[in-house]
């Protein structure tokens, strides 16, 4: 019986979560939508270039642009970077990189920042494609956290 009311209450759950929420009210569904940084705990997190560090080719710089509106959580910063070896199939050079919650500025503001991210496994490979990923996070914002990713290749710069 309580495994039926555990099912029940889950499935009633999940069902709302399927339906569009503007579904609902017709005119609002054909509404515009306004995104604003100011009236919304919305943020964007933009990636930019990577380049291998040409003095430590262990390192990776990226360049990370990110809008967050005034919220009284701290945020933090992380950017990860996977790259695999195209001779070595087994061979992955990983690392990531996060900020101190303090190093964030959410004020509305466009920010840029520049971020050291140390392989873990292996030396950067130049001219061969890696996975780049963004993400702020804020843990009492809805959603939690906003993220970007792209695929670059990588240069020594």
């Amino acid at each position: 019986m309580q495994r039926w009311i555990v099912l029940t209450a889950l499935t009633s759950a999940l069902t709302g979560l399927a339906a569009p929420a503007q579904a609902a009210d017709p005119a609002r569904a054909q509404a515009p939508v306004r995104h604003s940084v100011r009236d919304s705990a919305g943020t964007v997190v933009t990636l930019g270039d990577a380049m291998i560090d040409p003095k430590v080719p262990g390192r990776v710089r990226v360049n990370v642009g990110y809008l967050c509106s005034v919220a009284d959580e701290a945020r933090s910063l992380t950017v990860s970077v996977e790259q695999a070896d195209p001779e070595d199939a087994a061979s992955k050079a990983f690392g990531s990189s996060r900020t101190a919650e303090a190093d964030i500025v959410c004020d509305g503001t466009q920010q840029e920042r520049q971020l050291i991210v140390q392989s873990k496994t292996s030396n950067w490979i130049p001219d061969v494609d890696a996975v780049l990923i963004a993400t702020v996070s804020n843990i009492g914002a809805s959603p939690s956290a906003s993220a970007d990713s792209r695929r670059v290749s990588l240069k020594v710069g």
